[in-house]
Parts: structure tokens; sequence; C-alpha cells
């Protein structure tokens, strides 16, 4: 029996390490596809104080907003953005179920783009 050869994997951490980051990717190209939707979506205009911000497991958008009425006024437009954001993400694969939108996180990613 030929025994496998395994050097090139010293440690069990550095799979992992590699792994997580090609997850990492994936999730961030399908962040990007998903920022380009929403600006044909919500407009010029709402796409420059709003942004897609992730994905959650649930196939669940987070949207983030520049204040709290940003927020209320998507809300308010949410079934649909959310309609549009379906169409136009199932050409890619991409399941959407909901929408949600914070506005509180605004601030930590505008200072992430700064450094």
């Amino acid at each position: 029996m030929k025994k496998l050869n395994n050097s090139n994997f010293e440690l069990i951490e550095d799979i992992i390490k590699t792994i997580d980051f090609k997850y990492d990717d994936k999730h961030q190209k399908k962040i990007d596809c998903l920022e380009e939707f929403w600006v044909d979506i919500a407009g010029v205009k709402l796409s420059q104080i709003s942004r897609v911000y992730d994905v959650l497991k649930d196939d669940i958008i987070v949207v983030i907003c520049k204040d709290s009425f940003i927020a209320n006024e998507l809300y308010l437009k949410k079934d649909k953005l959310l309609k549009e954001m379906k169409e136009k993400s199932k050409e890619l694969g991409i399941n959407i179920k909901d929408m949600k939108f914070n506005y509180k996180k605004w601030k930590d990613r505008n200072n992430e783009q700064e450094i």
C-alpha cells in the first residue's frame, strides 16, 4: 500500500485558512454583484446614501444606510426593491429571501474605507 504524500499541507490550519479564503472571496464577489444591482434598482441618488453590506446565511441581504430616515424610506419601498433584486439576482444564481436595513453600520463601513 502506497503512502499519501502530505508534504504540501504541513498543518491542518493551513488547509482551513485556504478554504476560508476561497469562501470569503466567493462571498465578496456575491456582495459586489449585488451592489451593482443595488445601484440600478435604488437609483443613483439612493445608492449614494445606501449600499449592500452583507449577505447572511439565510439569503438575507443587509443594506446599510446613512441614517434612520433613509432606512425607513427604503423599508417603505422594500417590497418593490426586493422583487426587483430577486429578479436580477436569479440570473446569477443567487437566491434572496429578504432584506434588512441598518443605519448603525454606516459609520463603521466608512471608517474601514478611509484606512
